[in-house]
């Protein structure tokens, strides 16, 4: 849910309007992505493994790279260093402790700029212990409407924590030959929506949402919605999957930056189905290009408290900007 539309938030923190473009808000790729890590053993380093499992909303503005933000969860459950037993003891309890604490999370947004990128500050939580630390960033690149018209981001850096500031392996005798610094290196490959990219997808021929789209940008939200009418009744449309219909209008509304007529489409969805999860999801992004801040910030918190959102790297960073703080205790 990344968008091409600038807006203002009011933190608590700074009382001020910190101005946040969406454009610039990043999803990672798998396709061209990993992390890995490094452990010594008797000063060696001969532990190396990968992490499969990660998930990022990154904000990044190569013009302003201050206002750089990141929000990373790393599974600690899908640690694999080709080792079947040794990836046993390190997501058992005496190490990562996978099954209570199955996420790893790093939300930071202090920078410092570096001859070869920036410095990003921010807190690391495992296992519910919140360590300060530093990623090191080689500057990004970034590539306006590079992939099928979305903008692509290149993201490489690195990091060290200590394994006995978060207590991992610190209980038995003998994992003191372990070395204390867990480096930790990743490539990401990020990309965005863009307004492009959605009309490529949803204007095609005979494309509900399209169609409906293009009534409301011509002629205003009233007789789009009688258009959409006209649709549901119409035999050729009678397959057609109309909670996501009304999802899709929702989103592409709000990323051309007709958020209010957006989030009418979201409710229409929500008084079908009050549980129907892509418009849920999407509506905190909704408020918040609307000019709701207080809407979005109490959207965002109730989506939080769902099991199932717990694993969301969006929400944290927006309950963060629109609050000026999050609390990372429990996380997932």
């Amino acid at each position: 849910m990344l968008y091409s539309l600038c807006f203002f938030i009011v933190t608590s923190a700074s009382a001020q309007s910190k101005k946040i473009d969406m454009k610039d808000r990043f999803q990672i790729n798998k396709d061209g992505s990993y992390v890995t890590f490094e452990n010594s053993y008797f000063g060696f380093p001969l532990i190396r493994g990968s992490i499969k499992a990660y998930a990022a909303n990154i904000f990044y503005d190569p013009t302003d790279i201050k206002k750089t933000s990141a929000t990373i969860r790393f599974g600690s459950e899908s640690i694999s260093t080709a080792h079947d037993k040794r990836d046993t003891t390190l997501k058992s309890d005496a190490f990562l402790n996978s099954e209570e604490f199955p996420g790893m999370w790093f939300i930071g947004n202090d920078v410092t700029i570096t001859k070869s990128g920036f410095d990003l500050k921010g807190t690391m939580n495992i296992k519910n212990i919140n360590k300060e630390i530093t990623i090191h960033v080689e500057k990004p690149t970034v590539m306006r409407k590079a992939m099928n018209l979305r903008d692509m981001m290149m993201m490489k850096g690195k990091v060290t924590i200590s394994r006995k500031a978060f207590n991992i392996g610190t209980s038995a005798p003998q994992n003191q030959m372990l070395g204390d610094d867990i480096n930790i290196e990743f490539h990401f490959l990020c990309a965005n929506y863009t307004i492009d990219y959605l009309k490529s997808i949803f204007n095609g021929k005979g494309n509900p949402v399209g169609i409906v789209y293009n009534e409301v940008k011509t002629n205003g939200i009233k007789s789009g919605k009688k258009k959409l009418e006209a649709l549901v009744k119409d035999k050729s449309y009678a397959k057609n999957n109309w909670m996501s219909t009304l999802a899709n209008l929702g989103w592409i509304l709000m990323v051309d930056g007709l958020a209010d007529e957006g989030l009418e489409f979201f409710n229409m969805a929500l008084k079908r189905d009050p549980n129907h999860f892509t418009s849920l999801i999407r509506m905190g992004d909704g408020y918040v290009i609307g000019g709701h801040y207080k809407k979005a910030l109490a959207h965002y918190k109730k989506e939080r408290a769902l099991p199932k959102r717990a694993k969301y790297t969006h929400i944290p960073m927006m309950i963060k900007l629109l609050s000026g703080k999050f609390e990372m205790m429990n996380m997932k």
